[in-house]
């Protein structure tokens, strides 16, 4: 009797919770969970480097760390997983789990916001929550360094599981339904995923920072558990040539004699560095172009609904990508098809990328802004504290002078008016100085333009990477999809996260204006050096996915229905 309650409630189980629209519904929140994870762990990092809010060093090397793991260790994700694909995403989810919740047995010693200083080192509490900021002794610091480099190493691997294992054992259930699942996850990647940083921002340097990332590691653990309860197979599976055994370099070598897919792997490679690494320096540029204070928004610059608002479009424009090219064929898009549709929505991210470089305003003079920047003489000795909050933009009225920061125009008095910081007794100038840059009302209709095109470039370089990768998944052979995924990712990280990223390392390090400590605080006019290198590689790309296009597919791969479920 307990046995067949046992087993009609595992029926019920199989038949309405363990289906392909609930794989599918997990695997985008695996990735999210993940996304939120990783980004936790990075902000994590820059605490144990003290650096607050501020992108360390440490934080550059770990990033092209984790893509040289990802080139090493990509091919291998994929093929050892290949067999029991959900068992494979459930190990790597598990791990990350792991790793992280061990993080949580390393606390910090105190909380480090960092706190905008006036001039003699008071706070301004106006700018952020006043917590203790105080040096203390950090005796955990080697081994919670290790754990967060480890749970970043892991975070990346664990996405190409989700890629590889995840997409594919989706595409072979419902082929025809391919770019509506990879294009759910593009949109996520693009639109949520982005958002992450800010939100977790500054919950990082509190004291209660334990709460997010228990939470994010626990959600980790249960979609782990959630995908061991799914089958290896279910209604409507397609079969296809047995799976291959043996040594591995057999099935890589295969995949770099690809050429359509190498080509592919390529556009993939270039667009992915050309987004990610602008959007790395999307805040320096903003910071160079329009004066504009973007680690602590004020209300006049506040972007959270412009954030809610980028994730819709992107979702609303990637949508009419996946509806077109979905249950139109049997294996929903060809790969050609999908490298022409690729090539040519790159050409429309170039365009838009000219426009971002292109958009710049008058932003007027900035106190000690030569050559390098030189903190002024008048508030020399006002001991400020920059390499730990960066760009906090402030106005003297009577010079119409912007000066790096409160601290940096010798300000030594605030008043608070609703919101609108004011400030007295400053060095610098006889008069008030106001928060925000001289030019922000000049050029605030500029840069909400550039906001707006921002948005509009992350929604045609989704609809890119969607077309893109599956053209990828289409180019091969269906048993051949997890490694190829797998290898495709690894280059994709040796070219993007490795290469890629340390090129546009090397633009910012000589683009700086303003260096402490290994951190740029602030940035010549020039990073608009950045927005033509992803013009560059956004050509590219595209040449490359036109170019992929011309290789015919791959012969058909006589299928067969299986009722194994």
């Amino acid at each position: 009797m307990k046995g067949d309650v046992i087993a009609k409630l595992w029926f019920l189980l199989r038949k309405y919770i363990l289906t392909v629209a609930r794989f599918d519904l997990f695997l985008q929140g695996a990735l999210l969970v993940v996304i939120f994870l990783e980004s936790n762990v990075y902000l994590l990092l820059r605490r144990n480097a003290g650096t607050g809010f501020l992108v360390s060093i440490n934080e550059d090397w770990v990033r092209l760390g984790v893509g040289g793991a990802e080139f090493l260790l990509g091919a291998l994700v994929a093929w050892y997983g290949r067999g029991w694909r959900h068992f494979a995403l459930s190990g790597w989810l598990g791990a990350t789990a792991i790793s992280g919740l061990i993080v949580l047995a390393l606390p910090y010693p105190s909380s480090g916001w960092p706190s905008v200083e006036l001039c003699g080192g008071g706070p301004i509490s106006e700018y952020s929550e006043q917590l203790n900021n105080q040096s203390v002794e950090d005796d955990l610091l080697i081994p919670r360094t290790v754990f967060l480099v480890l749970t970043a190493v892991l975070c990346g691997l664990t996405k190409i599981s989700v890629w590889a294992h995840g997409i594919t054992y989706l595409d072979d259930h419902e082929p025809q339904s391919g770019p509506y699942f990879y294009g759910i996850l593009i949109s996520i990647r693009l639109s949520v995923g982005l958002s992450a940083t800010n939100w977790l921002r500054p919950g990082s340097v509190r004291d209660d920072w334990y709460e997010a990332h228990v939470s994010l590691s626990m959600l980790t653990l249960m979609f782990s558990i959630l995908f061991t309860l799914f089958p290896r197979r279910m209604e409507g599976y397609k079969e296809f040539d047995p799976i291959e055994y043996g040594c591995i370099l057999t099935p890589i070598g295969r995949m770099l004699k690809n050429k359509a897919l190498m080509l592919q792997t390529f556009a993939v490679s270039l667009l992915n560095t050309a987004i990610f690494s602008y959007v790395n320096y999307d805040t320096a540029s903003i910071q160079a172009k329009f004066h504009v204070e973007t680690i602590r928004q004020d209300m006049r610059t506040a972007r959270t609904i412009l954030d809610i608002f980028r994730s819709l479009v992107i979702i609303f424009f990637v949508s009419i990508f996946r509806m077109r090219f979905s249950g139109r064929r049997s294996d929903g898009v060809k790969s050609n098809t999908a490298s022409k549709v690729g090539g040519l929505c790159c050409i429309l991210v170039a365009a838009f990328f000219a426009v971002l470089t292109g958009l710049s305003c008058s932003t007027g003079e900035m106190a000690g802004l030569n050559e390098e920047y030189q903190q002024p003489s008048c508030s020399s000795g006002c001991g400020c504290a920059s390499e730990s909050y960066g760009f906090s933009p402030v106005c003297i009225l009577n010079t119409s002078t912007t000066y790096f920061s409160p601290c940096h125009a010798g300000c030594r008095q605030y008043e608070d008016l609703n919101g609108f910081v004011i400030f007295d007794n400053c060095d610098c100038g006889p008069q008030r100085a106001i928060r925000g840059s001289c030019t922000l009302p000049d050029c605030w209709l500029t840069y909400n333009i550039y906001i707006v095109f921002f948005t509009v470039t992350l929604a045609a370089t989704a609809a890119a990477l969607l077309m893109q990768g599956m053209a990828i998944l289409r180019s091969v052979p269906r048993r051949d999809k997890p490694i190829a995924i797998g290898v495709s990712f690894a280059i994709v990280g040796l070219i993007s996260n490795v290469i890629g990223h340390f090129v546009y390392m090397i633009i910012s390090h000589f683009t700086c204006a303003y260096e402490r400590d290994g951190k740029c605080l602030f940035h010549h006019f020039t990073i608009w050096t950045i927005g033509l290198a992803s013009i560059i590689l956004t050509v590219l790309s595209g040449i490359f996915s036109i170019l992929a296009s011309r290789y015919r597919n791959i012969p058909k791969v006589l299928v067969t229905n299986s009722d194994d479920s």
